[in-house]
């Protein structure tokens, strides 16, 4: 998730294996072979994305979500991408985009959904999912239909579901919402206004509790738990940049920057 939305849409993903990462001493490790990667093109068609990509706890996958507001799993060569899942409302008769569609892709995308940050529990087999239009959603195992948990908090509705991650110990879900008076149609404004209603929560699928941990956030894109779960690092789009959100410890409930990222 990068600070540009239009590098977001392409019709192809590019997946890295590094190797690397699984031999010791992979942390000093200054560079990867380029040829351990792999394309996966998506079925042709005008369907596009992936915001995110998502592997279950078997290691199968991965899963993406693309602009007609399915969910797609890789299969392998054999049988390559399929529905996995689908949100609420989806009707592949309506949903599906062709050529000459007189309805524009943002008409169908907020009818239809579109799935962007994806991560599954690896002990429960649940696939969590930031629906910029329908909210946090949560699929079975096994996939199908998604179940909206979440999409108002504090009586204001989710208006741009964007990151999501999962703590794996407890269950816990972490996702932000990008702006309180954008939508992703219109993510151009959230960026050119320096729009700051962003929201960082916490969702306990044990209550179905959400706790806003913070409020205020410029274009808060994606996010990811630490290694070591004491902090949440989240992306903030329009100014290019990771803020660290204490989650434990003497600075819990408190942000600071974690890196200036290059970008446009």
């Amino acid at each position: 998730m990068g600070c540009s939305m239009s590098r977001l849409l392409k019709t192809t993903v590019t997946l890295i294996i590094l190797v690397l990462l699984l031999m010791p001493g992979a942390l000093v490790a200054t560079s990867f072979d380029a040829s351990r990667s792999q394309q996966l093109p998506l079925p042709r068609g005008t369907v596009h994305g992936p915001e995110s990509v998502a592997f279950d706890g078997q290691g199968q996958g991965p899963d993406r979500g693309v602009s007609d507001g399915r969910i797609l799993k890789w299969n392998g060569e054999k049988l390559g991408w399929t529905t996995y899942a689908y949100g609420p409302g989806y009707d592949s008769r309506t949903c599906t985009p062709f050529k000459f569609s007189p309805e524009t892709e943002t008409a169908r995308e907020s009818r239809c959904g579109r799935p962007l940050g994806l991560r599954f529990n690896q002990k429960s087999g649940d696939l969590y999912v930031a629906d910029a239009y329908k909210g946090l959603m949560r699929v079975a195992p096994g996939g199908g239909e998604a179940t909206v948990l979440v999409n108002q908090v504090d009586g204001f509705p989710l208006r741009f579901t964007n990151g999501v991650d999962v703590d794996q110990v407890t269950g816990q879900v972490y996702f932000t919402d990008s702006s309180m008076n954008y939508q992703r149609s219109q993510h151009e404004m959230v960026t050119r206004t320096g729009d700051s209603t962003g929201r960082l929560m916490r969702y306990d699928p044990r209550t179905s509790d959400v706790t806003v941990l913070q409020a205020g956030m410029t274009y808060p894109n994606g996010v990811a738990l630490s290694a070591d779960r004491t902090h949440l690092v989240v992306a903030s789009t329009g100014p290019c940049k990771l803020l660290r959100h204490w989650i434990k410890g003497v600075n819990a409930g408190t942000s600071e920057p974690f890196a200036d990222l290059p970008g446009y």
